[in-house]
């Protein structure tokens, strides 16, 4: 539930006049940090994405007198909605693999793509969402092979969705006081004409 009680009114901004992006925090699944997938993006109490098969492992090598994340092999993997998101760390080479839906990324040393970072779509119901009809939106994630301290790792970071020109009630939230102002003025004026 961390997920969701962040993904409240500290996490919203609107980025246009209509449209709402709440930022979730510690929502992720990590090799060495666990689980921490939360399908309940909006704080309902209701899922609004499809969390299935997740996966994660890590193995600490043996030949190393000092323990280093750097050297675990470790690897992440889960459907979200459907879609493929995976990551797997070679350890002691730094090698590794990602995978979000159709993007493929490799990487060797330095060289190449240990990260990505990309859009799911999402349908969900809320009932303090452009009330309670069925809302459109997309679900950003990264997919990292590995994460300081955290070996592989997928992180949820924010879902996105729109409101109808009158906004609802979380929309109104996002833009503060004086759009509920502009709200209210705007529909006197409509109920004059």
């Amino acid at each position: 539930m961390a997920g969701a009680t962040a993904a409240t009114a500290a996490g919203v901004s609107a980025s246009q006049a209509n449209t709402i992006t709440v930022n979730l925090t510690n929502n992720y699944l990590s090799a060495l940090g666990g689980n921490h997938l939360n399908a309940d993006l909006t704080g309902d109490g209701q899922p609004d994405v499809t969390i299935t098969n997740a996966f994660f492992y890590v193995v600490k090598p043996h030949y190393t007198t000092f323990p280093s994340p750097s050297y675990n092999r470790s690897a992440v993997r889960v459907f979200l909605n459907g879609v493929t998101a995976y990551a797997r760390h070679n350890g002691y080479y730094p090698s590794g693999s990602v995978q979000l839906g159709s993007q493929h990324g490799f990487r060797s040393g330095n060289y190449g793509t240990g990260s990505l970072t990309g859009s799911i779509p999402i349908f969900f119901r809320d009932l303090h969402i452009n009330n309670g009809t069925l809302t459109r939106g997309s679900l950003e994630v990264t997919v990292s092979d590995f994460a300081p301290a955290g070996g592989s790792k997928i992180q949820l970071n924010s879902f996105t969705y729109k409101t109808p020109d009158q906004g609802s009630s979380l929309g109104l939230l996002a833009i503060g006081a004086g759009g509920v102002l502009a709200l209210r003025r705007w529909r006197a004026t409509q109920e004059r004409s």
